[in-house]
């Protein structure tokens, strides 16, 4: 494992984060606290010293599983949490109706101290999640994070940017040199505001922590046409009309796999990610013994070459050429692995 800094914190960082929301979620099973920590345990052992969540993952189990996972270690990891949903006490959500939010100062620094409790201890990176507009712009709720630091509840303040939605608040947040570090999206499968905002950022000194590599598992090689998720699962609302053009572009990267080459299709996706300036970190959804060897080892595994890297850009500038490839057929798997 290698290891990377967030510019101006002293923190440093594994290359690979452990996206801990399948702890809570049961995207791929649910895990019981006793396997969740193991699994936790197994990962540090490995060399990973970020691990991600936010405080509404699970209703604040995730945070609680990490308090207990690390209570002896805690030196020894970074944990990054995320504020600002109103989850605490908040009706159940309809579906399609997003959960409400509370930027209040008042509100975050609660939320942030209840959060610093689960976890046993400070915050290591703790970022506003989706801030709107009006809360950046929030004189009294920067002062409260600044007091948050001082008070040593947190180390760092982040900002976590929505995928797909106002990459101008990045940029903006950049320029003002106001965090350190970014969460935001960044895959291979096309273009997201964060692979240009890691580079806005590598310039002005700061970084970005990468989110959803592997496309929301599209890039493990289980799904096909007809894979379907069931009610209840944070994936449900993943159509076809999403699905069958992701299986044509995973299609499309199989040159990274080919016979001969020593990457996952998996691991290959966080090697790109981490070839971009301004990354300090590839965080993906762990879930697993299995999936965590694998990832585990991309960082250590050769680089991108400059030829895969120039052709994935002209793949994901032209499109992925959506006429040149076929839709495969129904039911047939892609195939990630080596």
């Amino acid at each position: 494992m290698r290891y990377r800094e967030i510019p101006g914190t002293g923190i440093r960082v594994s290359e690979l984060g452990f996206g801990a929301e399948p702890l809570a979620t049961g995207w791929w099973g649910d895990h019981g606290d006793d396997e969740a920590v193991g699994l936790l345990h197994a990962a540090r052992d490995r060399g990973v010293t970020l691990f991600d969540t936010a405080d509404r993952d699970g209703s604040g189990r995730v945070e609680q599983v990490l308090g207990r996972a690390f209570a002896a270690r805690r030196d020894r990891v970074v944990i990054s949490t995320r504020v600002g949903y109103a989850w605490d006490g908040a009706e159940p959500r309809r579906a399609g109706r997003p959960m409400p939010q509370d930027f209040r100062p008042h509100a975050i620094r609660a939320a942030v101290e209840a959060s610093a409790t689960r976890l046993g201890g400070v915050i290591d990176i703790c970022e506003l999640h989706h801030p709107t507009r009006r809360a950046l712009a929030d004189d009294a709720l920067l002062r409260v994070m600044d007091d948050l630091v001082t008070e040593g509840t947190v180390r760092t303040f982040g900002a976590c940017i929505p995928g797909g939605g106002r990459p101008g608040d990045g940029r903006r947040l950049i320029r003002q040199r106001r965090f350190p570090v970014l969460d935001v999206e960044m895959g291979i499968l096309g273009h997201h505001p964060g692979a240009e905002m890691a580079g806005l950022a590598h310039a002005a000194g700061s970084c970005v922590i990468a989110r959803e590599a592997h496309s929301h598992g599209l890039l493990e090689g289980k799904y096909s046409t007809e894979t379907t998720f069931p009610p209840g699962d944070p994936r449900a609302h993943l159509t076809r009309e999403w699905l069958v053009p992701g299986l044509c572009r995973v299609r499309a990267l199989a040159f990274l796999h080919d016979a001969g080459r020593p990457w996952s299709l998996g691991q290959a996706a966080i090697l790109w990610a981490l070839s971009r300036p301004g990354v300090a970190s590839v965080v993906t959804a762990i879930h697993g013994e299995e999936q965590l060897d694998e990832f585990v080892r991309a960082p250590g595994l050769p680089p991108l070459t400059a030829e895969d890297l120039a052709r994935i850009e002209g793949l994901i500038d032209s499109g992925f050429d959506p006429d040149g490839d076929a839709v495969p057929d129904p039911g047939e798997p892609v195939t990630a692995a080596a």
